[in-house]
């Protein structure tokens, strides 16, 4: 069965997308884990950054067109959508996983990495009002990851920054969740929001286990932020021991091209070096 994680933080402009593409790029293209060779991405947010980074435009919109984007794990082809009101399908079963993966890369080991692209069409699920439960759009939600954990040892998904019905179902269905953090103020009250909205889930003690991966920190020297956050005492075993520095290098690439382990950027050997010891810190902390 393969293992489920989630980036996100309620925050936006901390680097989830950029650290959900590059866990993934790399547990796909090295052998960072024998347990971890094929490996699922799930764009999960509106604005699918994530999406774009592993897309050529032309073919990003193909698959939206041919609707194989994760709105359709949500409803189904016929649900008509509407800003102002949340449409639940009355059809809880949802697509086969083949139907609508779009696969990246074959490595020459046959290692693999496959993307379900999004829209900005998930929109209307994010802001519309329901009138009806949404236990059908839950319930496909679920099924969908079941048959992921059947085919893939990794599926990460990339989610977007706000309480709404794609963060409950994302870490419902999780095992282990990311938090990317920006050393910025109220880091702190940041955390403890996740982690209230993550207990208002009631999903008991079998909840997502959390990590706490600070990002774009200093190449030298410990912030203040950093500092603080390690020394209390409710978060100091979920931080990562390895940061992610701010480099160039880590910036998100566009339409397949520019990812740091192809990357000639400058220190980009350097900045590559630095994500290899953060992947393989996670691998060793979730035993993927």
């Amino acid at each position: 069965m393969g293992s489920v994680i989630t980036v996100m933080n309620m925050k936006g402009g901390v680097g989830k997308t950029t650290i959900a593409l590059h866990l993934a790029g790399i547990l796909a293209v090295y052998d960072i884990s024998d347990k971890a060779k094929n490996i699922l991405l799930i764009d999960y947010d509106p604005q699918f950054n994530l999406s774009q980074a592993f897309l050529p435009a032309p073919k990003y919109f193909e698959l939206e067109k041919l609707r194989k984007t994760t709105l359709a794990i949500l409803q189904d082809e016929e649900t008509d959508l509407d800003p102002f009101r949340l449409q639940v399908p009355g059809n809880e079963e949802p697509p086969k996983v083949a139907d609508l993966v779009h696969n990246v890369f074959v490595t020459k080991k046959g290692r693999r990495l496959d993307l379900i692209p999004s829209t900005l069409d998930l929109l209307y699920l994010a802001l519309g009002q329901s009138e009806h439960r949404t236990t059908p759009i839950e319930k496909r939600f679920d099924k969908f990851i079941a048959q992921c954990r059947e085919k893939y040892d990794v599926i990460v998904i990339d989610c977007h920054p706000a309480g709404s019905i794609f963060t409950k179902t994302s870490l419902r269905n999780s095992d282990h969740v990311i938090i990317p953090l920006a050393p910025q103020k109220y880091g702190v009250r940041g955390i403890g929001l996740m982690i209230q909205f993550i207990k208002a889930l009631q999903l008991g003690p079998a909840g997502p286990e959390l990590h706490i991966l600070f990002n774009v920190v200093p190449r030298i020297g410990v912030t203040s932020e950093e500092q603080e956050i390690r020394a209390n005492p409710r978060f100091t075993k979920a931080c990562f021991n390895n940061t992610l520095k701010r480099f160039t290098a880590f910036s998100v690439p566009m339409g397949g091209k520019g990812f740091v382990w192809l990357s000639h950027k400058p220190y980009s050997t350097v900045a590559f070096a630095n994500l290899m010891a953060v992947v393989r810190e996670f691998a060793k902390r979730t035993n993927i």
